[in-house]
């Protein structure tokens, strides 16, 4: 019979019933031992905290602009109905029949704008090309502009709970803030001056601190793309100027600006009205500096930071230069108020 068959040398062998242990039971057992899946994710460390935070964020990023877009497309046909044409006759009549065609002149001066995208090549060569781009700028501004109409017309509201993420621990550490120290939502971003996503993120961190007055703090760690193997000049000029209470002055400036040349942050010692005794005094003290830097940057890879500007909101992980509009339904969240 079937059951008492012997497999001969050489036949494959029958297929195995795959395990169904419950997750939290043993996965894998040998002679004198097993290993539980517990056990197996300690293994795993952050790596798996950050595959789900993830996978979360991201499934809330399409869904947010699925509903962005369905809301919209339906106050535009409301809209459209309203006026008893459709959504082509709206378009026509609210962004084509109300942007003019650009003057000769205005197209001369948009032309250095997009000369390189069209390989510098002459003005007199391009110009339908040149026209047709102003053309497609304003027209997007108009509907931008009309949207945003729309949205008011019909108290346009939108209700998409940010999803609950993953929690990392992350430590503040003693590093330099701003906002109220006892916050009620600390955001901690791990950056590098050299880095033109955190630089351009810098202004919606301080409209964030200004907008949650009292109730928001900005924490600034070190991450230098370098791995702190040189280059760490502006990294040691905050810190200097923070030991004379201007850290995020010179932070602004330095941010501002992506020029590191020692040239140019003498300049900024001047124009913050630093001692530049005590401040080149300071600079020359690297072991110091290289040691605090350091001790960021090792805090945030064993935090999961993979690249900047990386940012843990209460420890929920934000990672790259996000919208506004994404801190702020985190914070809102963690205020009770989302």
């Amino acid at each position: 019979t079937p059951d008492d068959a012997v497999a001969m040398p050489g036949a494959p062998l029958p297929a195995q019933t795959p395990g169904t242990a419950h997750p939290s039971g043993v996965v894998a057992t040998w002679n004198g031992g097993q290993l539980n899946y517990d056990e197996l994710l300690t293994k795993t460390g952050t790596q798996r905290t950050m595959l789900e935070i993830e996978f979360l964020q991201g499934r809330y990023n399409l869904e947010s602009q699925a509903l962005e877009e369905a809301a919209i497309y339906a106050i535009l046909e409301a809209e459209a109905a309203g006026r008893g044409t459709d959504i082509d006759g709206l378009m026509k009549a609210e962004i084509e029949d109300k942007v003019a065609a650009p003057t000769p002149d205005e197209v001369t001066e948009f032309y250095p704008v997009i000369s390189r995208q069209l390989r510098n090549a002459p003005l007199e060569q391009v110009r339908p090309q040149v026209e047709a781009a102003l053309m497609n700028r304003r027209q997007g501004e108009r509907m931008s502009e009309f949207i945003e109409e729309l949205r008011i017309k019909y108290n346009l509201q939108t209700q998409l709970p940010y999803p609950d993420l993953p929690r990392v621990e992350v430590s503040a550490d003693d590093d330099p803030f701003m906002g109220a120290e006892d916050a009620q939502v600390t955001i901690i971003e791990f950056a590098d001056y050299n880095c033109g996503y955190c630089r351009k993120v810098y202004p919606t961190l301080t409209e964030l601190v200004e907008e949650y007055d009292g109730k928001v703090r900005v924490v600034y760690r070190d991450y230098p793309l370098s791995g702190g193997q040189g280059g760490l000049e502006p990294q040691v000029a905050a810190n200097c100027a923070g030991e004379q209470d201007k850290f995020w002055e010179m932070h602004e400036k330095l941010m501002g600006s992506g020029n590191y040349a020692q040239t140019t942050i003498e300049g900024y010692v001047a124009e913050l009205q630093l001692d530049p005794t005590v401040f080149a005094s300071c600079q020359a003290n690297m072991a110091v500096h290289y040691a605090e830097v350091m001790n960021d940057f090792e805090a945030g890879r064993n935090a999961g930071v993979s690249g900047t500007p990386a940012f843990y909101v209460n420890g929920v992980f934000l990672n790259g230069a996000v919208p506004k509009e994404q801190f702020k339904a985190v914070i809102d969240k963690e205020l009770g108020a989302g």
